[in-house]
C-alpha cells in the first residue's frame, strides 16, 4: 500500500469515527430533553377578545358568523392535532409564541 492511499484510509477512518462520536454525543445530550417533550402536551392560546375587536364595525351577521366559525375550526384543527387550546381570558401568563395569530387581519 502506497503512503498516499494509507494516508487517505487513515483520514477516512478518522472522519467516520469522528462522525459516529459526534452523533453519539448529540444523542446523549438530547435524550433527556426529548423525553421531557414527549410528556408535555403542547398548548395554544386563542384570544377571543382580540378576535371580537378585529371584526369590522360594519360587518354583517354572515361575516361575523364566518369569522367565529373560522376561529372555532382553527381551534378544532389544533385539538385534533393533539394540542390543548385555551382562551386567553383564562391565561395568567404565557410565552408570546403560543398565541395563534389571525391570518390576514
Amino acid at each position: 500500500m502506497d503512503p498516499k492511499s494509507q494516508w487517505l484510509s487513515t483520514v477516512f477512518i478518522a472522519a467516520c469515527l469522528g462522525g459516529i462520536g459526534g452523533w453519539l454525543a448529540a444523542q446523549q445530550q438530547l435524550q433527556q430533553p426529548i423525553a421531557r417533550l414527549n410528556m408535555v402536551t403542547p398548548v395554544f392560546v386563542l384570544d377571543r377578545a382580540k378576535l371580537i375587536q378585529s371584526i369590522p364595525p360594519n360587518a354583517n351577521q354572515e361575516q361575523m358568523a364566518k369569522i367565529v366559525d373560522d376561529w372555532q375550526d382553527q381551534a378544532k384543527k389544533l385539538s385534533d392535532a393533539g394540542y390543548l387550546v385555551i382562551d386567553s381570558t383564562s391565561v395568567v401568563a404565557a410565552p408570546e409564541d403560543v398565541y395563534v395569530r389571525q391570518a390576514g387581519r
